[in-house]
């Protein structure tokens, strides 16, 4: 029986489906942008509008306006308008998740830099 179950599940894992990886690597791609990451970040506590992330991040109204319209493409994040003003929120809070998962590999990965820098000895001649 398990025997089966493993030919079975190595079938499986060779005609793997690429689609959803193809979707994920095209967030992964919209998100490979600083202003982008900054944009999802600040809107983490609340909705904003285009003129306050563009303070906030210090970018023009344009180019953060052109930031949020391909994040609004990729349902990272959604609108809500109340009379001509439109406010941008995160599309769901897994979103900001998974971009404070991957800072905090980041700060380990540093930390883990800091210490190999420390704990190596001076320069060898």
């Amino acid at each position: 029986m398990m025997l089966e179950y493993s030919k079975v599940q190595v079938q499986m894992e060779k005609k793997a489906d690429m689609t959803i990886f193809k979707l994920q690597a095209a967030i992964s791609k919209t998100m490979a942008n600083p202003l982008r990451v900054a944009i999802l970040y600040f809107l983490k506590n609340g909705e904003k509008t285009v003129n306050q992330l563009a303070d906030i991040v210090g970018a023009s109204q344009s180019n953060v306006s052109q930031h949020l319209a391909l994040l609004r493409q990729r349902d990272l994040v959604k609108t809500r308008k109340a009379g001509s003003t439109v406010y941008y929120s995160v599309a769901s809070p897994k979103i900001t998740q998974a971009c404070d998962m991957i800072r905090e590999v980041l700060w380990e990965q540093l930390r883990q830099k800091q210490e190999l820098v420390k704990n190596y000895p001076e320069k060898i001649t």
